[in-house]
């Protein structure tokens, strides 16, 4: 989303910028921190120190079974009601702002938008069209999203565009679960190492 967007599409009142920077494995991510100061003070809007990715993913670099396998998640307190915007430096797969978002709605806040530097425009879509789910839910059945849910916690509908389609793409529910499960085993040896 363009400045002008973010300024002239999210109707009246001002919203409270909110980044998702995170701690990966050589040290914080400050550029969405930056980004989202940088926006404050050219758009006279407040930003959110608080709110923050409490564990370390390591996405940068990673593709997307790493991506899925580690999701990011967050922590700080939400305004209850307060209208947010989210910030990020790139979109790859859209999980980590999909993430934040659902921390914040789910303290009562509510996300009005998403704008980050750089991204992939097919990922903009953090919720799954309704056809991307019923493709997905018809390619592998119902045992994938319960051992999805029990797994992470959420079902299809909490995924990204990019997700799922990235999921409904692959050949079958071991496939999905052996690469999950690699990309796992690589984080947890790199982590060792």
């Amino acid at each position: 989303m363009t400045m002008a967007a973010l300024v002239t599409g999210l109707g009246v009142g001002v919203p409270t910028l909110v980044s998702a920077h995170a701690y990966e494995s050589d040290g914080v991510n400050a550029i969405p921190q930056a980004f989202a100061q940088l926006l404050g003070r050219q758009l006279v809007w407040p930003v959110d120190d608080g709110i923050l990715q409490v564990n370390v993913v390591s996405h940068t670099g990673a593709d997307g079974w790493a991506r899925m396998a580690r999701p990011a998640a967050f922590g700080g307190a939400v305004e209850a009601g307060r209208r947010y915007v989210l910030v990020d430096d790139f979109l790859g797969m859209g999980g980590t702002l999909a993430n934040l978002r659902g921390h914040i709605e789910s303290l009562g806040g509510v996300v009005l938008a998403a704008t980050t530097l750089t991204g992939k425009p097919y990922s903009a879509k953090l919720s799954p069209t309704t056809e991307r789910l019923l493709e997905l839910r018809i390619r592998h059945g119902p045992e994938l999203e319960v051992w999805w849910r029990h797994k992470f916690g959420y079902a299809f509908d909490s995924l990204t565009e990019s997700e799922a389609r990235y999921l409904a793409r692959t050949a079958n529910v071991d496939t999905i679960r052996n690469r999950l499960a690699a990309a796992e085993q690589a984080r947890n040896n790199s982590a060792r190492g």
